[in-house]
This record gives structure tokens, C-alpha cells and sequence, in this order.
């Protein structure tokens, strides 16, 4: 059994559509939209690809028009995301969006995996770093049942073994995070774990920013991360 896994897409349909992974089953946790230039089509692509699909703090944000409860330096910036985003999907697109589950069970012969966004728990804003200590995954993970859990919301790629679990992070396909400026994602085929990533034309995505109602500052802003894997 292979299993896909991609996380925070966030509009950019060029590192989608580099993704070319042949697998049995696909999960994305998560945060279709938002920093982009392509919601709808990412959204249309991912729902081509799968209905295994949680509900990402951005998907949240656009589909019951909230916020997104992002960390400081980023809120800004999703904001303004937020509203071109707002202003091109429409209305069956954000109400797909805000009902999607937090969490998905899955079955793989023995082994339970759990599908949430940000924290095993559903939670949509809590940052579960590759840093941070054991303890905290643990707290995050009291009354689940799962061997591995799939989660995203960091853009940073990650693989730990705690208390027996497996926590994966695929990283970020749109927008990663971690200085490497390529499309990441994870693939689980019979126990082994992987975290791939794959190059995509940038630049047809920062020339999308640029055509959008975003501002100037902000693209150039979303431009750089992109460019620079979030550094």
C-alpha cells in the first residue's frame, strides 16, 4: 500500500501540478488556499486527486470568514491573501472549504493513521515544530488511538517516533518554509516513510501574484519566500 500525503498547497498550481506521484490512496491535510494566485484550481486539482481532505486554519479562515489565526509575522500578509482569495472563489468553493472534517481515521491492515492539519487533537492553529519537545506531542496526542499521525500547518517537513507513534510533517507543497525551495510532500508505502520534494517553474507562480489584487509589498513579499524556501 502507498499512501500520498500533501499539505499547505496555498494556491500555487505549478508546485501541484509538479507533484506526479503514482500512490493507492491520497490524503491532503490541509490549507488548499491562501498566498497564492490559483485557490480555485488548486482546490479543483486537489478534489480531482482525493476526497480524503482535512479542513486547514486557512481553509477555515476563507470558508467561514474568519480569521486565520496565524502567528504575527505571517497574519498581515494573510490577510490581504485572504481577501483576494475571498473575492475569487465562489460560494460552493468557500462552503467546500469550511466544512471539511479536522481530523480523518484511516486503516491500513494493523497499522491507524490520523490525518489532522495542525495537532493530532483537530486543533487548526497550534505549531507542533520539529523542535519542540516530546512532551508537547504528547500532551497534543492524549486520547487518540493512532500508529501515525499526518500533520502539516508548519510548512517545515519532519519524522519522529515518540511514545510509539509515528508524527510525520510532509512539508509544505506551495510554500515551504525550511530554505529548500522545492515542493514537498511524504509518501508512506508498507512502513517506510518519505519525504520527497520536486523543483517547479517559480516564476510562473510569481508572475500569478503579480496579476492578483494583492498588494505590491505583500507580492513582493509571498515572491521572495517563495524563491527562498521561506528564508
Amino acid at each position: 500500500m502507498k499512501i500520498l500525503v500533501l499539505s499547505d498547497i496555498h494556491g500555487n498550481l505549478a508546485a501541484l501540478n509538479a507533484i506526479r506521484e503514482d500512490a493507492d490512496m491520497v490524503f491532503c491535510l490541509g490549507d488548499m488556499v491562501n498566498y497564492g494566485p490559483y485557490p480555485g484550481e488548486c482546490i479543483k486539482k486537489i478534489r480531482g486527486m482525493t476526497d480524503k481532505i482535512v479542513r486547514g486554519n486557512h481553509d477555515n479562515a476563507i470558508g467561514k470568514n474568519l480569521g486565520c489565526g496565524c502567528s504575527e509575522k505571517y497574519t498581515e500578509l494573510s490577510n490581504d491573501g485572504k481577501a483576494f482569495t475571498i473575492a475569487t472563489l465562489n460560494n460552493d468553493e468557500k462552503n467546500f472549504l469550511g466544512n471539511l472534517p479536522l481530523t480523518l481515521n484511516h486503516q491500513v491492515a494493523e497499522k491507524r493513521f490520523l490525518f489532522s492539519h495542525a495537532s493530532p487533537s483537530g486543533d487548526l492553529h497550534k505549531y507542533l515544530r520539529p523542535n519542540v519537545k516530546d512532551a508537547e506531542f504528547i500532551t497534543e496526542s492524549k486520547g487518540i488511538t493512532a500508529d501515525v499521525v499526518f500533520l502539516g500547518h508548519t510548512h517545515l517537513p519532519m519524522v519522529r517516533e515518540i511514545n510509539g507513534i509515528t508524527y510525520i510533517n510532509p512539508g509544505s507543497v506551495g510554500q515551504p518554509r525550511d530554505g529548500i525551495p522545492l515542493a514537498s510532500y511524504a509518501v508512506w508505502e508498507d512502513g517506510r516513510i518519505e519525504i520527497k520534494r520536486v523543483s517547479y517553474d517559480i516564476e510562473s507562480t510569481v508572475l500569478g501574484l503579480q496579476q492578483t489584487t494583492i498588494s505590491p509589498p505583500h507580492v513582493a513579499t509571498l515572491s521572495r519566500i517563495l524563491r527562498s524556501g521561506g528564508m
